[in-house]
């Protein structure tokens, strides 16, 4: 085609005479001026004609090598098709295998959850857990280059350090906000019989973890964590390692918690950014509720930020989409950043809120970007409306967009508001929550919890998990904290199947390096390739929510208590959705930890160890006070002489070639009057006689020595002077 498209070119354009050459045009014209020459219209078919031959000749080429070479590609390829075959059915079976263990946990935990009240149980559980910020591990090791690298304790930098770990023993982690006991130990009830039963499994997650190393070795990869995160914020993982951070990691804010727990969903986040939104902090803090949500979401999910005050426009993660996008890491930064410059002003239109979002809904199910799922949209707001309809039309819009959602594209949508502060109306949001089967969530000014409230949405939808007993989630493949490799976390729900419907406990899961997949496919643990393999595995199954008005009822008395209620229930107990406490209360252990030994310590004295070691070392980690002033004073001062010896040599080696090509092209002052021949250059004004040897000539103004007659090359008998 390329060489079709050549000829046609140099056949066919008006100055194709310079591509034959000055001479042979010249005489070519000279030659035949007297013949008659061809019309323009039979130029312009002659054109055509050539043109439409070389295509069909290149046409016949292209078809007999096809019938010619098919045979011998097929033969050359089939090998590579099946051993892309292979590769794909022994990643199948590798994530069949990681699904499988996992929910393998999940029924460990299950049936650890039917004996958490048992007097046994409790027992065991005093002083028998680990905490991950103040206690020294039984087997703790440090552990080896191949195995992890911790930068915060030099690990891979040569000094033979790194971190300590049990591999034997799990730690418990909790939210600060929750460990408000002595020695940083929970107080809530509940917080302590989760990790009293917690503690039953961790047999399970010992012998896992040794069955993990034997087979991720024939792949040269290391086995990574398995760990239990519940539905109140405990957390517990196996390998036992030291915590980096106390009291700040949350399980329940994670990804693969949120994947497990509420399946693929459409999420819709309408944010208030009235001008009443400056008042207390409560910008900021609808802007963390919303970034935390999207934080949460994974590549099964689709999102969409709705910002409104007068009026309502979307805001947008990419190139100014109008509909849903993909829950990608890329797409959840975009939009944080987006929500993060967010300023507030303006009145409070409840229905341009509300009417923007339900049409980025309906484009979205329309054109199929849709999670094929369920659809909840989070509703935050401060004020009182004082623009727009009244809230009887907002009710109404809500209702009937909700009734053609479902009716048109069978799509469940849940409504969730948020007040905020204590001046918002309340009457009016708890009346739309109400009123649309929604869940309403009252915040304070400044002792409100609104992230933790945020996770409202996400407990209903896990009501529709229950009954699915092979449901596992995946999460877009990402660098994890310690290793700083890419791995992705299969995740599974647990519930109480006991009571109906079964009641969340919390989510099981176990991290995955990605070594071993992109060892088998050849593929990039970061390419779309990968990326798509995953959102088939986290798509593929919907939760189907059909919840009774007692059981909704419960949810909202989880949100906010009896005020959130909306009165459609007669019961307080909320089978399924509130946890029913042990009888034996002033049993519970007062003390959850084996030892506090390094409570206090900062980490590099708790974590970092010299390789081959089973304690702390001194000599490793980074020092709080390192003397910079010769550093500095070195650094400064070779920067100071790049500074300034780089734009010197720039500057000089500018001039200098300015300078050359400025002798290169000046022009000749003495050249001919004519010079005529093929190929013909301009010569210098000289004799017809040859110089003799040494002697000088002029040429655009730089005279030149002729060389030896003996050495003087023959004149071009194709050059010719007239004068």
């Amino acid at each position: 085609i390329v060489c079709a498209c050549a000829c046609t070119y140099f056949y066919c354009c008006e100055d194709r005479d310079y591509y034959l050459g000055s001479t042979f045009a010249t005489q070519h014209k000279h030659k035949h001026k007297h013949k008659h020459r061809r019309s323009p219209s039979t130029e312009l078919n002659l054109n055509r004609a050539f043109f439409t031959t070389m295509i069909m000749i290149i046409g016949i080429i292209r078809v007999a090598a096809a019938l010619l070479l098919t045979p011998l590609t097929q033969r050359h390829l089939q090998p590579f098709a099946h051993a892309r075959t292979d590769a794909e059915n022994e990643v199948k079976l590798i994530l069949q295998r990681i699904e499988e263990d996992t929910l393998k946990l999940r029924d460990e935990v299950e049936n650890a959850y039917t004996q958490r009240c048992s007097i046994e149980t409790l027992s065991q559980c005093s002083r028998g857990s680990f905490n991950g910020c103040s206690s020294v591990f039984p087997n703790q090791q440090c552990m080896a280059a191949d195995e992890l690298v911790v930068e915060a304790c030099g690990g891979g930098g040569g000094n033979g350090c790194n971190a300590l770990w049990d591999k034997t023993t799990s730690i418990v982690s909790i939210p600060s906000a929750l460990a408000q006991g002595k020695d940083d130990n929970p107080t809530d009830p509940e917080l302590i019989e989760t990790a009293c039963y917690t503690l039953l499994a961790e047999d399970y997650m010992r012998t896992k973890y040794e069955n993990d190393e034997i087979f991720w070795d024939s792949y040269n990869v290391q086995p990574s964590w398995t760990y239990f995160g519940a539905h109140n914020g405990l957390f517990r993982k196996l390998p036992g390692t030291v915590d980096e951070e106390c009291g700040n990691y949350d399980p329940r804010l994670r990804p693969w918690f949120v994947a497990a727990s509420s399946g693929p969903k459409d999420v819709v986040l309408v944010l208030d950014v009235s001008g009443s939104m400056s008042d207390y902090g409560r910008m900021d803090l609808a802007k963390e509720a919303a970034i935390t949500v999207i934080k949460t979401l994974t590549i099964s999910d689709r999102v969409a930020v709705i910002a409104f005050s007068d009026y309502a426009y979307q805001v947008h993660s990419d190139s100014g989409t109008d509909l849903l996008v993909r829950a990608t890491n890329e797409n959840k930064n975009l939009l944080i950043d987006s929500i993060q410059k967010l300023t507030d002003g303006g009145a409070t239109n409840f229905h341009a809120g509300f009417q923007q979002a339900f049409d980025a809904l309906e484009r979205t199910i329309e054109q199929e970007y849709t999670s094929g799922c369920n659809v909840a949209i989070l509703f935050m707001t401060d004020g009182v409306r004082t623009a727009g309809p009244e809230t009887d039309e907002v009710l109404s819009l809500i209702n009937d967009s909700t009734q053609r959602l479902a009716t048109l594209y069978n799509r469940d949508t849940k409504i969730f508001t948020f007040s905020l502060g204590a001046q918002a109306d309340r009457l009016a949001t708890k009346e739309i929550a109400c009123s649309t089967n929604g869940i309403w969530t009252p915040v304070g000014d400044f002792d409100g919890d609104l992230v933790g409230a945020m996770a409202s949405y996400y407990k209903l939808f896990a009501l529709g998990l229950g009954d699915d007993t092979e449901f596992t989630a995946w999460v877009e493949p990402y660098e994890f904290f310690w290793t700083k490799k890419m791995g992705t976390t299969n995740s599974a729900p647990v519930f109480d199947r006991s009571v109906d419907p079964p009641l969340f406990l919390g989510v099981v899961a176990s991290d995955v390096h990605m070594d071993a997949f992109e060892q088998v496919l050849g593929e990039n643990a970061q390419s779309s390739t990968m990326l798509q393999r995953f959102i088939r595995l986290s798509t593929a199954q919907c939760p189907k929510i059909d919840l009774s008005d007692c059981q909704l009822e419960g949810l909202r008395y989880l949100a906010g208590g009896e005020e959130a209620t909306c009165g459609m229930c007669n019961s307080t107990d909320y089978p399924g959705i509130i946890p029913t406490e042990c009888p034996f209360k002033p049993d519970l252990p007062k003390n959850l930890w084996q030892n506090t030994d390094v409570e206090g310590v900062k980490y590099e004295d708790r974590a970092c160890c010299e390789i081959g070691s089973n304690v702390p070392s001194e000599m490793c980690g980074i020092p709080d006070e390192i003397d910079t002033t010769e550093i500095d004073t070195s650094t400064n001062s070779i920067g100071l002489v790049l500074g300034i010896t780089i734009p010197v040599l720039f500057v000089i080696c500018c001039c200098g070639w300015l300078f050359c090509k400025h002798k290169k092209v000046s022009p000749p002052t003495d050249v001919p009057k004519e010079v005529v021949g093929t190929n013909a250059l301009p010569v210098a004004s000289v004799s017809s006689a040859i110089p003799a040897n040494n002697a000088q000539v002029t040429y655009g103004g730089v005279t030149a020595v002729m060389p030896p007659s003996a050495s003087a090359p023959p004149m071009n008998p194709a050059f010719h002077v007239r004068t």
